[in-house]
């Protein structure tokens, strides 16, 4: 069979609530599905957000920390070298 368009393929509101009703599915079910995809849609909304807002801070934060790991890596005294009689033979 060829294939059907989008538009062929859509079913509006009310001719899939009817068949999902005539499959057994109550209007209680119908408010339930209803209430968790709203909440899904509303913590993808804001995961969205919050990454796209705090992505050039946790930039800072990794140069920050990689900055500071250097410098301890400058000030600390090398424990190879405090320690180097036990390695040398």
């Amino acid at each position: 069979p060829p294939r059907r368009s989008l538009r062929e393929m859509g079913m509006n509101y009310y001719r899939r609530k009817h068949i999902l009703t005539l499959a057994g599915h109550t209007e209680e079910e119908f408010k339930d599905v209803k209430k968790v995809v709203k909440k899904w849609k509303a913590n993808r909304y804001l995961t969205r957000s919050l990454s796209s807002s705090t992505i050039p801070f946790a930039k800072m934060e990794d140069a920050l920390e990689s900055a500071l790991r250097k410098c301890k890596r400058i000030v600390k005294d090398d424990h190879w070298k405090s320690e180097r009689h036990l390695f040398v033979q």
